[in-house]
């Protein structure tokens, strides 16, 4: 036997309210419906996409233009320097470039600062008993007393290692003895080790032979001016740290380094055109694909702001625009930069290029006022943001919709299955009768 309406018989009369009829009739209506509210959140999520992909553009040229940030925390590429050394003497490193000025600094390595450093006389074994007595150690102004009764050296090294004036190590010096390395943890003769031993303890460290090294102070000339220092390694007014590491001669050339504004300026000008092609690809569409952006204006007007920035003057008696120094626009609005005229405007006149992009307080150039506000469309009440802002909040209001336009259909079709159902009974139930009472009018033929 067949199956009916939702399984529940088959009736004789071939009427179809079957199951099958319920889902054509929702899916017509679904289509006409949900569909177009499925295609706009499609749209809308497209749409957030762009715009993600537009304040990410936005991001890399911020990044950029920090480089020529006023306020930046720390280098601009107008800082940025090179160096040449000669001699091995010394390493030359430097934190921060900023204060560095060209020119040639010259040093000269007599002696080198070391620690002090004395061993003991030779351990049997590391865990044995030691000696009763007390070890007393001065590290510069400190004195530390160590007392060795009943415990082993091992344990009396992890007394030692409490404090951080002191290295002290066990050192295995043969397949079957130990000696106490004893040194300071720092170099000079402001770290210089003075020990003592009292009572039965001897180690060994009064024998001349067992103060293997002494301690001594870096002693060298900067430029012509004398050093005495109890580390190998010190900082300059300028910011030039100098590393000792033997006695000699060495130098460090330091010359203003343009190319890094080169670079800047290109990778600046690189960004700006993708930023350029991103935004027309979304507002404009092209021949396959219809525009993506439905706010087209809050681009346009963000795109006219950035390009504004280029075109205006700058220094403080608006002196400076970026035409003479090898900006160039073409009838798009693509940015070209003639590197060769840029270098050797970096080279004639770097304050007044600095000046361009850079600027004062007063007066602040190109990349301190762009990167102000390129950094504004990012905020929480930015251009960027506001417009993401209410992207998702339509995208959200879409989606209740969706929930509730789905959630409506649920329910009527629902109610229509009971009603189907409902329905075949009665039908079956007609028939039945009928079948009945034909049977009564055939038995009387």
């Amino acid at each position: 036997m067949a199956d009916g309406i939702l399984g529940l018989g088959t009736s004789s009369s071939g009427v179809s309210l079957d199951q099958s009829l319920i889902d054509q009739l929702k899916e017509a209506e679904s289509a006409s419906q949900l569909d177009p509210i499925t295609a706009e959140i499609e749209d809308t999520e497209t749409e957030i996409e762009a715009v993600d992909a537009v304040e990410s553009k936005i991001l890399e040229l911020l990044a950029v233009m920090e480089n020529f940030d006023l306020y930046t925390s720390g280098t601009n590429v107008f800082d940025e320097v090179s160096a040449n050394t000669s001699g091995e003497s010394v390493v030359f490193d430097a934190a921060d470039t900023s204060s560095l000025n060209p020119g040639t600094i010259n040093v000269s390595v007599e002696q080198l600062a070391t620690k002090d450093v004395f061993q003991s006389n030779t351990i049997s074994n590391s865990e044995d008993i030691m000696d009763d007595g007390t070890l007393s150690i001065t590290v510069g102004y400190e004195t530390y007393d160590f007392v060795t009764t009943g415990l082993t050296y091992e344990e009396v090294l992890t007394e030692m290692n409490y404090y951080s004036s002191l290295d002290v190590t066990l050192e295995q010096v043969s397949d079957d003895t130990h000696r106490f390395v004893i040194k300071s943890a720092e170099s000079g003769l402001c770290n210089a080790i003075t020990i003592s031993q009292s009572d039965d303890l001897n180690l060994g460290f009064d024998n001349e032979d067992n103060h293997v090294l002494t301690a001594q102070n870096f002693k060298g000339t900067v430029d012509g001016i004398d050093y005495d220092l109890s580390s190998n390694k010190f900082t300059m007014n300028n910011g030039l740290i100098i590393s000792a590491v033997e006695t000699g001669d060495s130098s460090i050339s330091i010359e203003q380094d343009s190319s890094y504004v080169v670079d800047a300026v290109e990778s600046m000008s690189i960004i700006y055109n993708e930023l350029i092609d991103l935004v027309n690809s979304y507002v404009l569409g092209d021949e396959e694909d219809a525009a993506i952006i439905s706010d087209s204006s809050t681009l346009r007007t963000i795109m006219s702001d950035i390009k504004n920035y280029f075109y205006e003057s700058y220094g403080l008696d608006d002196e400076e625009n970026t035409f003479a120094y090898g900006l160039i626009f073409d009838s798009d609005g693509y940015m070209q930069v003639d590197s060769t005229t840029l270098t050797e405007a970096l080279t004639d006149n770097l304050d007044d290029v600095k000046e361009l992009f850079v600027g004062y307080a007063e007066k602040e150039g190109i990349g301190t006022s762009l990167k102000t506000y390129l950094d504004s469309l990012d905020s929480i009440d930015g251009t960027i943001t506001s417009y993401q802002d209410r992207l998702d909040d339509y995208l959200e209001t879409l989606n209740d919709d969706y929930d509730t336009a789905s959630d409506a259909l649920d329910e009527k079709y629902e109610s229509m299955s009971s009603q189907f159902a409902e329905y075949t009974v009665l039908i079956n139930s007609m028939e039945n009768d009928f079948a009945s009472l034909q049977a009564i009018i055939d038995s009387d033929d």
